[in-house]
C-alpha cells in the first residue's frame, strides 16, 4: 500500500530507537511513520491527570523539520512501554545550538489533554448569547461517575464536533445489598447509605472546563481517567464508543442499551437519521475517554532493601483536622421558606396583639436570611481515634451554600485534603537480568508488571503498608530503561505540572468572576 504524505511530511531515517519504538502521525491520524533515532526521550503515565514527554532528536534528523512546524499543525505521537500505550501530540518544539549542530527538544501533551479544551456550557445545543437550562443557570447532572462525565463529555464534544467519544458500556457501580444482621445501629445504617454514594456524584457546570468540572470527584474517589487515539490506519475494529458525530447520531448515555435516542420518535430508521452501521463505532480516528477502578495488585511488594531500586523518597505529612465546616450560607428556598414563616407568624401575632392598628403588613426581610441551615460539619471519627485528644481539630472549607448540591463533594474533599497523605518515589531499574524484577506492562503472566492504578504493598524498615500507584516515569538516557514510580497521591509537582496547575488556577479564576458578575 502507497501511503501519500502532506507537503511537509518527511520520511524517518531507519535507524532503530534504544529504548521506546516512536512513531509520528501525520495531521488526520491516518499515516504513521516511526521516528527512527533520537537522543533522550521520556514518557510519564499517571492515573488521572494529562501528562508530558520528552524527545530530544539532532537537528539534522530527518523529520526535524515537520517535527518543528507544529504552531499550526497536529503532529501525533504515540508509543508503548511493555504493551501499555502513551499518545498525545507535540505541544512545542526548541531549537537551540550551533547551526548544523542543534538540538532539538519535543516537549508533548498527552491525549487527556483533551478534558483541558473543552467547556461544558448551561446548555449546549443553545447560542452562547442565551444560556439556559432545566436545571436552571447550571447544567446539574448526578448519578455513577463513569456515566455523568461521558454525558458531559458527548454534550460537548458534539458541540464542538471533535472526535472525542466516551466508551462503552458505561461503567456502573451496584453496592451489595447489606446484612440485616450487621445493623445493630443508626450509625450502621448511616455507614451503609454513604457506602451506596461513594460512586455517586453531583456535578454543576457554568461554562467550566472539564478538567475542573471533574476533579472534585475523581481525587475525592480515586478514579481513574484515560483518552487514547484510536487511528483508522491501524486496521483494528473500532471500539464500542457513543457515535456523537452529529447531533442527529448522539446516541442515549442514559439508556446505553438502545441504538440511537430518536428511536422512540423513528422506528425501524424510516426517517433514516442514522446509519445503523455506524451505530456504536468510530468512523475516523479519533479519541477514546474512559473511567477505571484500581485493580487489587496487593502481591506486588516494593521493598526500599532491594537492589532493584536505585533511590527512594517518601514523604509523609500530618493530619490538620478531622472535622470541616463547610457555608456561611444557606441554600435560597432555605431563606425563602423561613422568612415567609416568620412573616407569616409576625403578622398573625401583631394582629392578634394590637387588632385594628393595621400593623400586620411589617414584615422581617431578610433578617433571618442564613441564620437556619448555613453551616455544615464533615467529620472523619476513624481519623479522630487514631489521633486521640491531641490531634488538631478542625478546618473550614469554603462558602459554598450549605447543605446544596456541590456541599458535600466540597466538604469531603477539604476533609480529604486535611487527613494526611503518605506519598513514595521509587527509582527502579526497568527489570533485572535475571527476569525477576518488577516493571511496568501489561500482564504476561510471571505476576511482575504493574500499571498505574494497581495497590501495591511496600515494605520499608519493617514496616509493610498498602499504596496505590499514581504516577510512572520511564526514561530512556541512551543505555538502560529507569522507570519512577508514584505510590499515593503526590502533591508536590515539577516545573511541567506547575505550569498547567497555574493555567488551570487562573482559567477557573476569571470564569468565576464573570459568573459571579
Amino acid at each position: 500500500m502507497t501511503i501519500v504524505y502532506e507537503p511537509g511530511y518527511a520520511r524517518p531515517n531507519t535507524d532503530a530507537p534504544v529504548g521506546f519504538d516512536i512513531e509520528i502521525g501525520n495531521p488526520m491520524a491516518t499515516a504513521w511513520r516511526p521516528l527512527g533515532g533520537y537522543i533522550g526521550a521520556e514518557f510519564e503515565w499517571d492515573w488521572n491527570k494529562p501528562t508530558s514527554a520528552t524527545i530530544r532528536i539532532k537537528g539534522d534528523h530527518p523529520m526535524a523539520g515537520y517535527l518543528v512546524d507544529c504552531r499550526r499543525k497536529v503532529i501525533h505521537v504515540r508509543t508503548e512501554h511493555n504493551g501499555i500505550p502513551w499518545d498525545g501530540r507535540v505541544l512545542r518544539a526548541n531549537v537551540k545550538g550551533k547551526p548544523g549542530r542543534e538540538i532539538i527538544t519535543l516537549t508533548c501533551i498527552s491525549n487527556l489533554v483533551w478534558l483541558m479544551s473543552g467547556l461544558v456550557w448551561v446548555n449546549n445545543t443553545l447560542p452562547p448569547e442565551f444560556q439556559i437550562n432545566i436545571t436552571g443557570k447550571q447544567n446539574v447532572k448526578w448519578g455513577p461517575f463513569d456515566m455523568v462525565s461521558k454525558l458531559y463529555l458527548a454534550e460537548v464534544m458534539t458541540r464542538l464536533r471533535k472526535p472525542v467519544y466516551g466508551k462503552l458500556p458505561v461503567r456502573r457501580t451496584v453496592p451489595e445489598l447489606p446484612d440485616l444482621d450487621d445493623i445493630d445501629t443508626l450509625d450502621d445504617l448511616l455507614d451503609i447509605a454513604a457506602e451506596a454514594l461513594d460512586e455517586m456524584c453531583v456535578l454543576q457546570a457554568r461554562a467550566t472546563q472539564l478538567d475542573e468540572l471533574f476533579d472534585q470527584t475523581v481525587q475525592m474517589q480515586e478514579i481513574g481517567l484515560s483518552c487514547h487515539l484510536w487511528s483508522i490506519a491501524d486496521g483494528k475494529p473500532s471500539p464500542k464508543v457513543f457515535n456523537t458525530d452529529t447531533i442527529a447520531q448522539l446516541q442515549s448515555v442514559m439508556d446505553y442499551t438502545s441504538d440511537n435516542f430518536l428511536n422512540f420518535t423513528n422506528p425501524g430508521n424510516i426517517l433514516g437519521l442514522q446509519d445503523p452501521s455506524t451505530w456504536n463505532k468510530m468512523t475516523r480516528s479519533g479519541y477514546v475517554f474512559d473511567t477505571h477502578a484500581k485493580r487489587d495488585m496487593r502481591k506486588i511488594q516494593f521493598r526500599t532493601d532491594s537492589t532493584q531500586v536505585e533511590y527512594y523518597e517518601r514523604d509523609v505529612a500530618h493530619a490538620t483536622a478531622h472535622k470541616v465546616l463547610i457555608g456561611g450560607k444557606a441554600p435560597e428556598i432555605m431563606n425563602q421558606v423561613i422568612e415567609w414563616g416568620a412573616n407569616f407568624a409576625l403578622q398573625l401575632l401583631l394582629n392578634a396583639l394590637f387588632p385594628g392598628l393595621n400593623l400586620g403588613t411589617i414584615l422581617v426581610g431578610d433578617l433571618f436570611d442564613d441564620v437556619f441551615f448555613a453551616f455544615q460539619q464533615f467529620w472523619d471519627p476513624d481519623l479522630e481515634d487514631d489521633l486521640g485528644e491531641h490531634g488538631l481539630g478542625e478546618k473550614f472549607g469554603d462558602n459554598t451554600a450549605a447543605w446544596s448540591l456541590d456541599a458535600w463533594a466540597n466538604g469531603q474533599s477539604t476533609l480529604k485534603e486535611n487527613s494526611g497523605s503518605d506519598t513514595v518515589k521509587i527509582q527502579l531499574s526497568s527489570g533485572t537480568p535475571d527476569g525477576r524484577g518488577y516493571s511496568m506492562g501489561v500482564d504476561d503472566g510471571t505476576g511482575r508488571r504493574f500499571q498505574v492504578g494497581d495497590i501495591v504493598t511496600l515494605w520499608d524498615r519493617g514496616t509493610t503498608v498498602e499504596q496505590w500507584i499514581s504516577n510512572v516515569r520511564v526514561a530512556d538516557n541512551g543505555e538502560r530503561m529507569v522507570e519512577t514510580v508514584t505510590l499515593g497521591q503526590d502533591r508536590a509537582k515539577d516545573g511541567w505540572e506547575r505550569v498547567f496547575a497555574h493555567l488551570q488556577n487562573y482559567a477557573g479564576i476569571f470564569r468565576g468572576i464573570a459568573n459571579s458578575l
